[in-house]
């Protein structure tokens, strides 16, 4: 870009020499903000109810609560009893539903326990009825005792399908449990891992046996579960691999060092708004810093493009860094407006968390273009910067003179 193309942009270069004049106070003042964006971070609500993904008026959430407030709520823990011999009235599989049913009646916050083992069957002798379970641990050895059991099983409509699989295979133990409305997350984290443990341990007495577990808790456990793990490979993934490529095309370490500052404050400052205005935090809003971190790195190489072309022409840094955003202040804002605009249309969803993933992303994207055309300019100012080297390609070979 030459001079013509800044006397063009007269307010974008007055703007340039201005953060440059001013660098320390911005510096100060962009640490302040992002330092008061982020303590929004200690307002976070991780929700881990699968019920985040409807709206609080949907007709079908609202007929799920009056079905709950008639005859309570259905939250569970589901022990599926898989034997390797496809039998799940062999001795070893009803044992283990035996145990297993015991053993569930410590879960956290449990109220009721279903199994084969402690299914209420009902006989009658003459005009007496009796009430007894329909698996009686000390008779489960004798083989006509399990084909009996296995007979009324699958025959009842009650057991059949839902305690027994149809074909006999899989058993369940369910759990159903009440779960604290304050401290959610906490309760359903307790009641996962002690759902896992017992799972192992159970595998453990009856080898053969596999043992898996499912249900609305372990949903709401695995969401949560998921989201944090795949946030902690993913965004360390993309910073080293972002700092690699940057490295490589600046061939330098302080576009690099500038680019990582922006992109972290851009996404606390995301978060941290986002908290303060209230949006709660969900599995699905975890891709959002990532995107973040992309859009950054976007602003921030158009910057760093310009800067070396300028520097490889002989400016100094200042002007090179004056020039770098009189070229490219228009452009980034353009582009990080109509993004934005873009990611505050998932407003228009009807899942709520991906309502809120657009906003978290649309308050990233205005912090990244303040940050990019403020904070990294006056960082920029102060590392060392140096023009990358030409590479020079190799001529033809001379010719030998004769």
């Amino acid at each position: 870009m030459d001079k013509h193309d800044i006397a063009g942009k007269p307010f974008a270069a007055r703007f340039a020499r201005r953060v440059l004049a001013a660098r320390w106070p911005v510096i100060l003042v962009t640490l302040i903000i992002v330092a008061a964006a982020s303590g929004g971070m200690a307002l976070f609500e991780f929700s881990a109810n699968y019920r985040i993904f409807f709206d609080d008026d949907n007709p079908q959430l609202l007929a799920l609560e009056k079905l709950e407030n008639t005859y309570g709520k259905n939250e569970n823990v589901v022990f599926l009893i898989v034997p390797d011999d496809g039998d799940a009235t062999s001795e070893k599989a009803l044992s283990a539903a035996v145990w297993l049913t015991k053993a569930a009646w410590n879960t956290p916050y449990s109220r009721r326990v279903d199994s084969l083992a402690n299914f209420q069957y009902t006989t009658a002798e003459g005009d007496e009825l009796y009430v007894r379970d329909l698996v009686d641990p000390q008779q489960i050895s004798e083989a006509e005792t399990r084909s009996q059991i296995r007979d009324i099983a699958l025959s009842d409509p009650r057991i059949a399908g839902s305690i027994l699989a149809l074909n006999g295979d899989v058993s369940v133990v369910n759990v159903t449990v009440e779960l604290p409305e304050d401290n959610l997350l906490e309760a359903v984290a307790e009641v996962a891992e002690f759902a896992r443990a017992t799972a192992l341990e159970a595998e453990e007495r009856f080898p053969g046996t596999d043992l898996r577990i499912v249900g609305t808790v372990m949903i709401n456990q695995t969401f949560v579960e998921a989201s944090i793990e795949s946030q902690m490979i993913f965004l360390p993934a993309s910073l080293l691999l972002m700092a690699l490529v940057l490295g490589i095309l600046t061939r330098g370490w302080a576009g690099v060092a500038a680019t990582g500052l922006v992109i972290v404050f851009s996404i606390l400052a995301s978060l941290g708004l986002g908290a303060w205005i209230g949006l709660p935090f969900s599995p699905p809003i975890s891709p959002a810093p990532t995107i973040v971190l992309m859009i950054v790195v976007a602003n921030c190489v158009h910057l760093l493009v310009a800067l070396q072309q300028r520097l490889r022409a002989g400016d100094s840094k200042r002007d090179a860094i004056v020039e770098a955003i009189a070229l490219n202040l228009h452009p980034v804002f353009l582009a990080s407006l109509t993004t934005a605009l873009g990611f505050l249309a998932m407003n228009f969803s009807e899942v709520p968390p991906y309502r809120d993933l657009g906003n978290f992303v649309a308050l990233g994207i205005l912090a990244s273009f303040v940050l990019s055309v403020t904070f990294m300019p006056a960082v920029l100012s102060l590392l060392p910067l140096r023009a990358p080297r030409e590479r020079r390609r190799p001529g033809p070979p001379k010719r030998p003179r004769a």
